[in-house]
């Protein structure tokens, strides 16, 4: 096992982590979202 980095390796490696992590970072950041959009739903139709 060689200790050399490979860019090609280390970008797949980010990949597969992206991939392994996306699905969470969507839903925390979605589940942030909800009063934002529910705010700006009110705002809008208070007008």
């Amino acid at each position: 096992m060689s200790l050399a980095i490979i860019p090609a390796d280390v970008l797949g490696y980010i990949g597969d982590v992206f991939n392994a992590i996306w699905p969470v970072l969507a839903v925390g950041l979605g589940i942030m979202a909800v009063p934002m959009v529910i705010r700006a739903a009110k705002s809008a139709f208070a007008r």
